[in-house]
C-alpha cells in the first residue's frame, strides 16, 4: 500500500511532487533539530540544512557527532541527488504528456471553440487560417478522439507551424457542463458544435450540448454565435420552431450536414444549368439512391431550382429518384412531406406499371417542381434505357447525382453509365465521404470530364458558414426594415430576434440568388439592378414567390385550400394555430404581396456584396 502511494506520488505532475518534496525536507530538518535539542547536542538549523543539501560539508565538522552527521548527509544525498532529478523529470514528462493527450487546460478568451472533430474540422481550420479576421485567434478543439493522432493529422494537413501553434486540443466530452466551462465556452467568440465522425445519436448529443452551452452562457456579455450541425431532417424539424432563451448570450444557427454538402455544389457553381424566360426546356435532376444524401440532394434542388420559364405551367423542374424497393421509400418520403405532395405532380414507375398522381383539386395546381420514383437498379436495362431517352430529349436538360453511401459503388456506377451521358457531356455529381482522388483523376480525362465529386471528401467553399450566414442576415434585415421592426439597428440585432425557422427561410432565399442571376444574365451590381426592366422585375418576383412557397412547405407549413384563401381575415389564426399559410398560392392571387418580392429582388446587390439598400 505504501509503495503504491509512493509510486503514484512520483507519477503526479503539475508541481505536486515539489510540494511533497519541500514538506519532506521541512519535516526531516524540523525533527532532526528538535531531537538534537532534546538530547542536548548543539546543532543550529543552518548546520543541519547545510549537511542535508551539501554532503561536502561533512568533513568540516570532523570528530563531532560523526554518526549523526553521516546519517543526515546520506539522507540528503539519496533524497536530493536522486529524488530531485526524478521529480523534475516526472513533472516535465507529465506536463508534456498532459498537453499531448489534451488534459491540460488554459484560460482562453475570445477564442474559437470547435466541439467535435468530424470531417468538417480540416476545412474549418484551413478556412480560419485563410480568414484575415480569424487567423490570429486562439482555437480550441474539444474531442473524445485520440488527441495525439488528431493533432498529428491536422498539423500534417495544415503544414503551417505558426498557425498550428494557435490550436489547442482538449480530450473531453462535450456533454459535460464542467468540461465546457473548463474550455471557457462562455468567453468564446464563435462556437462550432460539429460532433464526431460516425457518432451514434449525433443530433441528440448536440442538442444536449446546446442546452449546456445555453446554461453556461447566461448573463451579461458579448453575444456568441454558435453553429450547430444536425444530420437528420427530423432533428431539425424538432428545434426549428424553438425560441431563443432570453437570458442566454448564445446566438444559435442550425446547419444540416448533408444539405450543406449539396449546397456547396449547387449554389455557387455552374453545375446546374439555367433557363431564360423564353426557354422551352426544363431541368431534370436524376438521383441514384435513396440514402440521406440522396434526400438532401432532392431537398436542396427543390429549394433553389425555380426558373422564369414557368409561364405555361408545364416547364416544371423534375426530380427523379432511382433505386430498388422504391415503393417503400416513396411512401416514407411522401408521408414526411405530405404538404408538398398534396400540391405536386408525382408518379411511380416500374418495369410493370406507372402510377401517376396530380395535385389535389381543393388546392390547385401551381407548384413548379414535380417528382418521379423509378423502381430499379440504375444499372438495369430498364433504367439505362430511361437514362438514354432523357439524355436525348431536347425538351430537358439532364443532370445526374450518384448518391449511394458506398464510395466505391458510386465510382463504379458513375464510370459505367450509358455512353450517351458522356458523349452529351451530361453533368454527373458523385458522392464521396472520404477521398476524392479517383473521381478527380477521372475528371481530368477527356472521357470522364463530366464527373464531379461532392460531399465530405471535398473542401467546402464556405467551411465556416460565414457567407451563408451573412447573406441570410441581409435578407432578414431587408424584411425587417420594410415590414417588421425597423428599430433594429443592425443585421445582427435583427437576426438575434427571430426563431430558427425564419433564419432557415432567409438563408434559403439567399441560396437561390446565384441561379436566378444566371437565368436572367444579371450581375450583382447596383448599376445592373438599377436598370432592370419592369418585365424582368415582375418575372424575378414571381420566381422568388414560387421558391418561397417550396421553402415554407419544406419547413412544415401547409397550403390553404381555395376556399380558405378567400378569407384573409383568418390569416394569423391559421398560420399560428394550424401552420396553414394563406400565401402558399398562385402568384396571380397575390398582388398585395408583390412588393415584398420586388423589394428583395431590387436589393440583390446588397445581399451579395453589401451595397447600399434601396427602399421602395
Amino acid at each position: 500500500m505504501i509503495r503504491r502511494k509512493f509510486d503514484r506520488l512520483l507519477s503526479e505532475g503539475e508541481g505536486r511532487q515539489f510540494i511533497w518534496l519541500f514538506l519532506t525536507l521541512l519535516l526531516i530538518i524540523g525533527v532532526s533539530w528538535g531531537v538534537l535539542h532534546f538530547i542536548g547536542w548543539r546543532f543550529t538549523w543552518q548546520e543541519i540544512v547545510g549537511l542535508f543539501l551539501d554532503g561536502g560539508t561533512f568533513s568540516t565538522y570532523y570528530g563531532r557527532h560523526d554518526g549523526f552527521r553521516l546519517f543526515i548527509t546520506l539522507v540528503g544525498v539519496f533524497l536530493f541527488s536522486s529524488l530531485v532529478v526524478s521529480v523534475f523529470t516526472n513533472v516535465f514528462q507529465n506536463i508534456s504528456t498532459s498537453y499531448k493527450k489534451g488534459i491540460t487546460r488554459y484560460g482562453f478568451k475570445n477564442h474559437i471553440l470547435i466541439l467535435g472533430s468530424n470531417h468538417m474540422l480540416k476545412g474549418m481550420l484551413l478556412a480560419i487560417k485563410e480568414n484575415k479576421n480569424l487567423k490570429d485567434r486562439d482555437i480550441v478543439v474539444m474531442t473524445i478522439d485520440d488527441v495525439e493522432k488528431l493533432r498529428d493529422n491536422m498539423d500534417a494537413f495544415i503544414d503551417d507551424k505558426d498557425f498550428s501553434g494557435h490550436i489547442t486540443y482538449y480530450h473531453d466530452d462535450r456533454c459535460s457542463y464542467k468540461h465546457l466551462a473548463n474550455a471557457h465556452a462562455d468567453k468564446a467568440s464563435i462556437i462550432y458544435l460539429i460532433g464526431e465522425n460516425e457518432e451514434p445519436f449525433h443530433d441528440s448529443i448536440n442538442i444536449e450540448c446546446l442546452g449546456l452551452l445555453n446554461r453556461l452562457c447566461q448573463g451579461v456579455g458579448a453575444p456568441i454565435t454558435c453553429y450547430v450541425i444536425m444530420e437528420n431532417h427530423s432533428s431539425q424539424e424538432v428545434i426549428q420552431f424553438m425560441t431563443r432563451e432570453p437570458s442566454s448570450r448564445l446566438r444559435t444557427e442550425i446547419i444540416n450536414d448533408k444539405d450543406y454538402a449539396v449546397e456547396q455544389l449547387l449554389i455557387d457553381t455552374d453545375f446546374l444549368p439555367s433557363f431564360s424566360p423564353d426557354s422551352e426546356q426544363h431541368l431534370h435532376v436524376v438521383i441514384a439512391g435513396t440514402t440521406s444524401i440522396a434526400r438532401s440532394f432532392a431537398i436542396v434542388t427543390a429549394g433553389i431550382c425555380h426558373f422564369p420559364n414557368f409561364k405555361d405551367k408545364t416547364s416544371r423542374t423534375v426530380i427523379t429518384f432511382i433505386d430498388e424497393n422504391m415503393k417503400t421509400m416513396m411512401n416514407d418520403y411522401i408521408s414526411s412531406r405530405q404538404h408538398i405532395f398534396d400540391l405536386s405532380h408525382y408518379r411511380y414507375v416500374s418495369p410493370l406499371k406507372v402510377e401517376s398522381h396530380i395535385p389535389k383539386e381543393e388546392y390547385g395546381d401551381f407548384l413548379d417542381v414535380e417528382w418521379e420514383f423509378v423502381d430499379g437498379r440504375i444499372s438495369s436495362p430498364f433504367c439505362r434505357n430511361m437514362l438514354r431517352e432523357w439524355c436525348n430529349d431536347p425538351k430537358q436538360k439532364l443532370v445526374i447525382a450518384i448518391c449511394h453511401d458506398d464510395g466505391e459503388i458510386n465510382l463504379a456506377v458513375s464510370l459505367h453509365l450509358p455512353k450517351e451521358i458522356f458523349l452529351n457531356h451530361i453533368p454527373v455529381a458523385v458522392y464521396e465521404k472520404s477521398h476524392a482522388g479517383l473521381i478527380n483523376m477521372a475528371n481530368s480525362s477527356d472521357r470522364f470530364k463530366n464527373l464531379i465529386c461532392f460531399g465530405e471528401a471535398v473542401p467546402y467553399n464556405d467551411a465556416l458558414f460565414l457567407l451563408q450566414s451573412q447573406r441570410g442576415k441581409r435578407i432578414n434585415y431587408l424584411y425587417n426594415l420594410q415590414f417588421g421592426n425597423s428599430s433594429c439597428s443592425s443585421e445582427d440585432e435583427a437576426w438575434s430576434e427571430i426563431i430558427h425557422v425564419h433564419k432557415l427561410s432567409s438563408i434559403a432565399s439567399a441560396n437561390s440568388i446565384p441561379l436566378k442571376m444566371r437565368s436572367f444574365n444579371l450581375l450583382p451590381t447596383r448599376d445592373c439592378f438599377d436598370n432592370i426592366t419592369k418585365e424582368q422585375l415582375d418575372c424575378l418576383s414571381e420566381v422568388e414567390h414560387r421558391r418561397w412557397m417550396m421553402s415554407v412547405l419544406q419547413m412544415g407549413y401547409q397550403a390553404a385550400t381555395k376556399e380558405q384563401r378567400k378569407h384573409r381575415e383568418n390569416f394569423k389564426s391559421l398560420k399560428e394555430k394550424e401552420l396553414i399559410h394563406l400565401d402558399i398560392a398562385p402568384y396571380d392571387e397575390m398582388p398585395f404581396e408583390a412588393d415584398k418580392d420586388e423589394f428583395i429582388v431590387r436589393n440583390i446587390p446588397y445581399i451579395i456584396n453589401g451595397s447600399e439598400i434601396v427602399m421602395n
